[in-house]
C-alpha cells in the first residue's frame, strides 16, 4: 500500500474529534479513496498490519471496515485480502479483477487450474507484452468458476519478472500484484462476439456454439510497462455488455 496513504490517514486521526475512534478511521479511508489516494481494485493492508501502523487497536481497525463494506466501499474475502470496490457503471478502462467484481455481487471465486508454467514467448504474445520472442514469460490457463459454476476461460501471459514462479499461485492475481508493490494503473480491452467451439464448450458446461465474449486484454503498470496480456473467453449467458457512451463499455456479470 502507498505511504502517503497510510501518512494521510495518519493526520486525518490525529485530528480532534468527538466521534469514536473506528467512525474517524472508516471516514478518513472512505475520503482516502473519493481523493482517489488508493485506485479502484487496490488493496489495503491486513488489518493486524494496518493497526500497527496507525497505532491503533484491532478492533478499531476491524469495526471500521465492517462500515466501509457494508457501504460498498471495500470488498472483504477470507484468504485474498481487502480491496476498494469497483463502484457501479464504471468504465472497463480500470484495473479491477474478475475476483472483486464477483464477490461484489455477493459470489464466491474459485478457479481450476489447467496450467502455470514458465515458456518462451511466441512472436505474436511477445509483440503483445512488448519482449523479444523466445524471452521467457509466465502462462496462466485457467477455468474461471463463480459459485462453482464455469464461467471463464483464460490465457493469460506476463513477462517472467512479474510472476517468476506462476506454479504458486493460487488466488486473485491482482491481489498478488498488490502485495508485491506492482500496481495496474490501464486496462485496454479488444471485445468480440464469437460461438463456442467444442473442446471449450466441454470445459465451460454449455453447448457447441454458444455465444461467447473474446475479450483481448492488456494490462499497464504505473510506469506504461505492459506487464499482462490475456484472452478471456466469457460465457454469453452469465456476462453482458453495456454501452452506456462511445468511450464506456462495462461488462457485467449476471449472477
Amino acid at each position: 500500500m502507498p505511504n502517503h496513504f497510510v501518512d494521510w490517514i495518519r493526520e486525518q486521526l490525529e485530528k480532534k474529534s468527538n466521534s469514536p475512534r473506528y467512525i474517524q478511521l472508516q471516514k478518513a479511508i472512505e475520503m482516502a479513496i473519493e481523493k482517489q489516494l488508493l485506485a479502484v481494485g487496490e488493496f489495503l493492508p491486513p488489518e493486524r498490519r494496518l493497526a500497527e501502523r496507525l497505532n491503533i487497536s484491532r478492533v478499531t481497525v476491524s469495526k471500521a471496515m465492517q462500515l466501509l463494506e457494508e457501504k460498498g466501499v471495500i470488498i472483504r474475502q477470507q484468504g485474498i485480502g481487502t480491496q476498494v470496490a469497483k463502484p457501479e457503471n464504471s468504465s472497463l478502462n480500470q484495473a479491477v479483477g474478475f475476483t472483486s467484481q464477483i464477490i461484489k455481487e455477493g459470489g464466491t471465486v474459485s478457479n481450476y487450474w489447467l496450467s502455470r508454467k514458465i515458456i518462451p514467448a511466441p512472436e505474436d504474445i511477445a509483440k503483445k507484452l512488448s519482449v523479444n520472442t523466445g524471452e521467457y514469460i509466465a502462462k496462466l490457463r485457467r477455468i474461471r468458476l463463480a459459485n462453482g459454476t464455469p464461467v471463464s476461460l483464460e490465457n493469460t501471459y506476463i513477462p517472467q519478472a512479474y510472476l517468476p514462479h506462476p506454479e504458486l499461485l493460487e488466488g486473485s492475481l491482482y491481489a498478488h500484484w498488490e502485495q508485491q508493490n506492482i500496481h495496474l494503473t490501464n486496462v485496454h480491452h479488444k471485445i468480440k462476439a464469437i460461438a463456442c467451439h467444442a473442446e471449450l464448450a466441454i470445459l465451460l458446461n454449455i453447448a457447441e456454439n454458444s455465444p461467447l465474449l473474446q475479450i483481448h486484454q492488456i494490462s499497464l503498470n504505473s510506469q506504461n510497462d505492459v506487464i499482462e496480456f490475456s484472452e478471456i473467453l466469457c460465457r454469453g449467458d452469465i456476462y453482458g455488455l453495456d454501452f452506456n457512451s462511445p468511450q464506456n463499455i462495462d461488462i457485467n456479470y449476471k449472477p
